[in-house]
């Protein structure tokens, strides 16, 4: 009867750990995934900001590195390594570890790396961050503690290479031999980063208090700011009537209400995060194509990956391999050749789809006339459904065709001039394979009896001091996420109105939460802020834009952004800049801020600058003598409003003379 008990018992508690075991399990192929897509975000970013390293990053820029200094000190390399060339420097570093990243080469140092890097990038200018500068933050940090070259990686294809070692053309045919095996991976890392993508949505939800979002115009609100919209909002403005912005305002509440559900919600949550990459894809889909929001989209699907459940993994491999099972290529090679050996095992890893089979001049089966003389030179791959033949260059260009991806290079090998390139190259490479092998210290001939499988197995024993070292290492893992992830709970709790205004709504009285001073420096440190006050607690109303009226060498005035004359009364979508990025648009915005007077001088003088070369092709060799910035701004009517506001003009360099509404005097070029 006890026996029964503790057998009920055990079942009992492995159902409770099955329960919450989505909070905290994911698929090593799914980290892989995220990996690359997260490396290649990373790289973008440091080049999208590349332009702008010495209007923005350099100690001459237009803003100073104490500006990014308050009572809570920010994280940045940048305020040691000022000057442009060490700046140049540093984007180029970063540059080299996120593609390390994308491609899982040394991959917990670019994980470490692109953290400090970027980081620093970020905090160095903060006037210019977004929503999705603080999110791509907060993701390096979580995912610093993860495994993120445990699949789809180079670290992971040389540990198989290195671990598992095919000797025969049987063992490169096993396919449960010599590959990376998919592991379901336990770690708190995991569950904060869920938890990071579920606060998101719940507190910019939650601060949606505004009258806006009650009655349902926010989203018509929202396509009335010319300055934020893209040419498809700009089109898609005229169909936002009332009855569709209530709509949509009320859709995106719920999206944003039911996200913690659907993350968390214990049971059938495959199911439900399934939908959940569907629903959510489409939703900031949407958002990007209409609204310019930087790169706060792209990270947020990006961060979707995550959630993509082994179950669903497999169903897709079984339905690829089912669809090829019938339409296999046979890759013949010299088997005696150890360069050769060794390529075909790399070849065999990234066939991860399996359509590829294995041969040498051995092979019992249908192949191709003359194998063995084409041995000689050449590699062969082999159609047998059609009895297509590749030869030299062409079997890597159709190999890499073949390959997951693999396309987006492929076909270079097969282009009129340039195949000539690669035949040569493949040409010497195959007549020096001996030496090459030699080389590298790899059998040169009579491969299969050279070499002497080895033993596999994973059942090493490791000495006590090196199982202790694991143990403190997982167990201070634990205790740093444990503080980062309290500090960004309470951050969140503190920083969003909405929280706050709830509480006092029940009764527990005004700014129930408040911060913990200690934890906000730590949240503080890195930028992983926990604000997401997107459209909150009510859509902007007010248009605002910077318009730079310069007076150019030969007496013209002009825009230098667009290169015609500023129109100082209207911030129509029709007059405004549109070939600008996050930069600028923020930069725009937070300028004319109070306190941001010596930014204000350090553009102006930037603008007046005489090696400036930004504005080349819009200036025409002349060069900018005298520059007015305004501030324009104008307040958007209401839904059903007929009301029309007019534009108001400030002048910000006020030490420029303001009689700039007379006509200009041209004067003629010196």
């Amino acid at each position: 009867m006890l026996f029964d008990n503790k057998i009920t018992m055990n079942i009992i508690l492995n159902r409770i750990v099955g329960i919450f075991k989505p909070w905290f399990a994911v698929d090593s192929r799914s980290l892989g995934l995220f990996r690359i897509v997260f490396g290649y975000l990373c790289l973008f970013d440091i080049l999208r900001r590349w332009e702008f390293i010495d209007i923005f990053y350099t100690q001459a820029s237009i803003i100073q590195s104490s500006l990014t200094s308050s009572s809570y000190k920010n994280f940045t390399l940048l305020n040691t390594f000022t000057s442009p060339w060490e700046v140049h420097l540093f984007f180029i570093i970063g540059i080299v570890f996120s593609f390390m990243l994308m491609i899982g080469y040394k991959t917990k140092l670019s994980q470490v790396m692109c953290a400090i890097i970027i980081i620093s990038i970020h905090n160095r200018a903060i006037m210019l961050e977004n929503a999705a500068d603080f999110f791509m933050n907060c993701m390096l940090i979580w995912t610093v503690f993860l495994p993120l070259g445990i699949s789809f990686s180079i670290d992971s294809l040389s540990n198989t290479l290195k671990n598992n070692k095919e000797n025969s053309i049987d063992d490169l045919n096993n396919r449960d031999f010599g590959v990376n095996k998919s592991q379901t991976l336990y770690s708190f890392a995991y569950f904060c980063m869920i938890y990071q993508i579920a606060t998101i949505y719940f507190f910019t939800g939650l601060d949606k208090t505004g009258y806006d979002w009650m009655n349902g115009s926010a989203v018509y609100k929202m396509f009335q700011l010319d300055t934020f919209l893209t040419p498809i909002g700009y089109f898609l403005r005229e169909y936002i009537t009332f009855p569709v912005s209530k709509f949509f305002t009320y859709s995106t509440l719920g999206i944003e209400y039911f996200a913690p559900v659907i993350l968390f919600f214990p049971f059938y949550s495959y199911i439900l995060r399934f939908l959940f990459i569907i629903v959510y894809s489409i939703f900031h889909i949407s958002i990007r194509l209409a609204i310019k929001v930087g790169l706060f989209s792209y990270v947020l699907m990006c961060c979707f990956i995550l959630l993509i459940d082994k179950y669903f993994i497999e169903k897709f491999k079984s339905f690829i391999l089912n669809r090829y099972k019938n339409n296999k290529y046979i890759l013949f090679y010299d088997s005696d050749c150890g360069f050769c050996h060794y390529s075909i095992r790399i070849i065999k890893r990234l066939d991860v789809f399996q359509r590829l089979v294995f041969a040498d001049k051995t092979y019992i089966g249908k192949k191709p006339k003359s194998l063995d003389d084409a041995l000689s030179y050449t590699a062969l791959l082999y159609n047998p459904s059609n009895e297509k033949i590749w030869l030299r260059h062409e079997v890597f260009g159709k190999i890499l065709i073949i390959l997951p991806f693999g396309f987006l290079l492929g076909w270079i090998f097969f282009i009129p001039g340039v195949s000539i390139i690669f035949r040569k190259t493949y040409d010497i490479v195959a007549l020096k394979r001996t030496n090459i092998s030699k080389y590298f210290g790899l059998p040169a001939c009579d491969l299969k009896t050279k070499l002497v499988k080895e033993d596999n197995s994973n059942d090493l024993v490791l000495p006590y001091y090196k199982k202790n070292l694991i143990y403190i290492k997982k167990t201070v893992n634990f205790f740093v996420l444990l503080i980062i992830f309290w500090s960004s709970i309470n951050y969140s709790l503190a920083a969003n109105d909405g929280v706050n205004d709830l509480m006092e709504d029940y009764g527990f009285g005004k700014n129930y939460f408040k911060h913990n001073q200690t934890l906000k420096k730590i949240a503080y440190y890195p930028r992983m802020i926990q604000r997401w006050n997107m459209f909150s607690p009510t859509v902007l109303s007010t248009d605002k834009v910077l318009i730079i009226e310069a007076t150019l060498s030969n007496g013209d005035i002009i825009d230098p952004f667009t290169g015609v004359k500023p129109v100082l009364d209207s911030v129509d979508y029709d007059v405004l800049w549109h070939d600008h990025n996050q930069f600028w648009r923020k930069f725009s915005s937070r300028v004319t801020k109070k306190g941001r007077k010596s930014v204000l001088n350090r553009f102006e003088t930037w603008l007046k600058r005489y090696n400036n070369i930004y504005f080349d092709d819009n200036l025409y060799g002349n060069r900018i003598r005298e520059v007015k910035i305004w501030s324009l701004s104008q307040r958007n009517k209401d839904i059903n409003s007929k009301a029309n506001y007019k534009v108001s003009k400030k002048l910000l360099n006020s030490k420029q003379s303001t009689k700039s509404k007379k006509k200009p005097i041209n004067r003629k070029k010196n």
